[in-house]
């Protein structure tokens, strides 16, 4: 994948976060057990995925750092 795709998937990854942790709550808040799980595995899924992407950025930009600095 290029920078401009991973960057989208980081993007929707973290959308699904908020949205998986929003659903989670209003499912509590009308007492829906199924719900509130699928809730909480959408929310972790994301931040799973958006942790990722992140990470594979972060490296990423640490090497483009270090080839300058070598320059």
């Amino acid at each position: 994948m290029d920078e401009t795709q991973q960057a989208a998937v980081s993007a929707i990854a973290s959308k699904a976060a908020y949205g998986g942790g929003g659903t989670a709550f209003v499912s509590g808040l009308i007492s829906n057990e199924v719900g509130v799980i699928c809730g909480i595995v959408v929310g972790v899924a994301g931040l799973l995925v958006s942790w990722y992407y992140k990470a594979k950025q972060d490296r990423r930009e640490q090497a483009e750092h270090e080839q300058r600095m070598r320059k």
